[in-house]
């Protein structure tokens, strides 16, 4: 039998994915002369998606105690990444043109968030 936080994380790392996913495709897309990559719908869609991870994610530290601040400091680690990564996605793809810089920033801010995630570890286990 599932209990509720085994779902809501199964949850949460479906939406993570969805959301790398999401962010590669716009951003290979548009390297190669996709325009719908910058679609204000497709924005939309990005948004609800990173909204119901960022939700999931608080929902976890909640129901299962977690303090990054005295305890958990990956997590921090991690919402320190998110807000970084969110900024640099935001530069790189958000006013209808495209920032190779920023993309690859937030390609670089995601992968240490998904390295934190793994080894539980703001050091990504060094």
């Amino acid at each position: 039998m599932y209990s509720f936080d085994l779902q809501m994380s199964e949850i949460h790392v479906l939406l993570a994915w969805c959301s790398v996913a999401l962010f590669l495709v716009r951003g290979l897309a548009f390297q190669l002369g996709g325009q719908w990559a910058l679609d204000s719908r497709l924005s939309v869609l990005v948004f609800g998606i990173d909204l119901l991870m960022t939700i999931t994610g608080l929902s976890l530290w909640v129901l299962l105690f977690m303090n990054p601040f005295l305890r958990d400091s990956w997590l921090l680690a991690k919402l320190i990444a998110l807000v970084v990564y969110t900024v640099c996605a935001h530069w790189a793809m958000g006013q209808g043109e495209f920032r190779s810089l920023g993309y690859l920033l937030a390609l670089l801010a995601l992968a240490y968030m998904l390295g934190c995630s793994i080894t539980r570890s703001p050091w990504l286990g060094l």
